[in-house]
């Protein structure tokens, strides 16, 4: 009976999250009450309360004593630690952070192709201002499986982590790599005002099953602001 509690609470959470993620609850929302939830998933009030508990551990939701539950954060980054993201740091320090979609294609880099178990690599390029002057340069390669949830060109609202979700991947996983250089020429093209020396930080991101889903390089002006990173402990 532990056994199939465990399993029901779980499908709540991920049934929630999925929810979550996918905008059915917008940030600053309230979240439906336990009663609420009880009758939806037709299941106890503990099972609704321990998916809850995960969705509070794992920074979607905040409870408030007498006022309800709302919704912090619909980025499903948020499940893989309790670091602030590079952006929200620098918006937390006053700073302008604007971004652009500026390129999406199917990759012809095939050193980069051929890290993923899959054909089909595409790749969207993004980048960043800060204050209004470019200083971070993006470029993610993922699979595609689905292309009508590509992102048009210039847009400013788009969150490749969201992307990947309704892609149908889920992210186990990542491991980051920096170091630091001297800038290329092709760069200044991209980030007119960037110094000579760049900050690069590449991302690989697994799903449970160890496949290649995200395989990330951005470039930081290390003359406009240091990587700044904040960890909640």
């Amino acid at each position: 009976m532990k056994q199939k509690n465990q399993i029901l609470y779980q499908k709540v959470f991920d049934a929630l999250k999925s929810d979550i993620i996918n905008g059915k609850y917008e940030v600053g929302s309230f979240f439906p009450t336990e009663n609420e939830l009880e009758v939806r998933f037709a299941v106890s009030k503990i099972t609704v309360r321990k998916a809850l508990d995960l969705l509070v551990e794992g920074g979607y939701l905040h409870r408030q004593s007498g006022m309800g539950t709302k919704v912090i954060s619909n980025q499903p980054i948020n499940v893989f630690n309790k670091a602030k993201t590079f952006t929200k740091i620098l918006k937390d320090h006053g700073v302008d952070v604007q971004t652009a979609v500026v390129y999406i294609g199917k990759s012809k880099d095939i050193t980069i192709n051929e890290k993923f178990d899959v054909d089909n690599i595409y790749e969207i390029h993004r980048v960043y201002q800060l204050d209004g002057i470019a200083s971070i340069f993006v470029k993610h390669y993922f699979p595609l499986t689905k292309s009508e949830f590509l992102p048009e060109k210039g847009t400013n609202q788009f969150s490749f982590y969201s992307f990947l979700v309704k892609q149908g991947f889920e992210i186990f996983n990542m491991e980051d790599a920096f170091c630091a250089g001297k800038t290329p020429k092709q760069l200044s093209k991209i980030l007119p005002k960037v110094s000579d020396v760049i900050l690069n930080r590449t991302r690989s991101a697994y799903t449970e099953m160890g496949q290649l889903v995200e395989y990330t390089m951005s470039y930081y002006d290390s003359g406009t602001t240091p990587y700044l990173i904040d960890y909640q402990v």
